[in-house]
């Protein structure tokens, strides 16, 4: 078996826009509703900024504007395609997905967003429909795949011989695991508090451009509720997290709360247990990790 990290190129900005409408109209959308879209994606326009002044502008013919609410769902739609022709593949036996035991179904694909991983049989034939499936979708769609940045991953009973092969064949590299999808660590190893260091370098950093500025107490208690803990839930949502990393957390929140730096500590009036009480117990109602 192998797993095929694809990663699209400018995913955003390719994007055609009557392919999108052909998408829509194909799962049922009304008329009405798809030409109110397309009016909506199709009357922007990009305007040019130099030295300060407005300098012209253009009409583009075809992308979705990044930051719009509605632009991730429309390029899901788009993505149902290329996930009906893999499901298409797969049933017609082309394509053998993994499986997690014997009686579970086969994956043959994992979509979120722009960010896919497929799964195939390391064979000759699998990864040739894998390619002209997403040289079909590239077509149609207007989507590139950007080979230096996609990776595969062989499992260990795999020769190098035929690794070789699939990966002139695929124009891919080849990595030994995929160290994150999603932003999460795909593969654990025994010190959990090594992996998910990046999160306690995040905060540190986040904290750290704001200790420069001269912020009043409602200030910090905003910082810290909605950007300072709110960077470790994502993580935490998956995987429980080492209590020495917690408490590290914990002691990096308590700093910046009473004003501490790296050359002078101030003293903590109370403890972070304390803080973490609602404020009509008599804390700050900050968020015990």
């Amino acid at each position: 078996m192998c797993a095929i990290k694809l990663d699209m190129s400018k995913a955003y900005n390719r994007l055609e826009w009557l392919f999108l409408c052909r998408v829509m109209r194909k799962m049922g959308f009304d008329e009405d509703w798809v030409d109110q879209i397309f009016r909506c994606i199709s009357t922007t326009q990009l305007s040019f900024i130099i030295n300060g002044k407005q300098r012209g502008s253009l009409s583009p013919s075809r992308g979705l504007r990044q930051g719009d609410p509605i632009s991730p769902y429309l390029f899901l739609i788009c993505t149902d395609a290329f996930s009906g022709l893999l499901s298409k593949a797969q049933k017609g036996g082309p394509i053998h997905g993994v499986k997690v035991c014997k009686r579970a179904p086969q994956v043959s694909h994992l979509f979120f967003a722009d960010d896919s991983v497929l799964f195939v049989r390391a064979t000759t034939s699998e990864c040739e429909r894998v390619i002209d499936i997403i040289r079909r979708y590239e077509e149609a769609s207007g989507q590139r795949i950007n080979s230096e940045k996609s990776e595969v991953v062989f499992s260990r009973n795999e020769g190098a011989d035929l690794r070789q092969n699939l990966l002139t064949l695929l124009q891919m590299k080849e990595v030994d695991y995929h160290a994150k999808y999603l932003g999460l660590p795909t593969i654990l190893s025994r010190s959990k508090k090594a992996v998910f260091a990046g999160i306690k370098e995040r905060v540190w950093k986040k904290l750290r451009g704001y200790k420069e500025k001269l912020l009043s107490s409602p200030g910090k208690e905003i910082i810290l509720k909605a950007v300072a803990q709110a960077i470790p839930s994502y993580a935490m949502s998956i995987f429980k997290l080492p209590e020495t990393l917690l408490d590290e957390l914990h002691a990096i929140l308590a700093k910046f709360w009473w004003g501490s730096s790296d050359q002078k500590r101030k003293i903590h009036w109370k403890k972070w247990e304390d803080l973490c009480r609602p404020k009509m117990m008599g804390g700050m109602g900050f968020r015990d990790l």
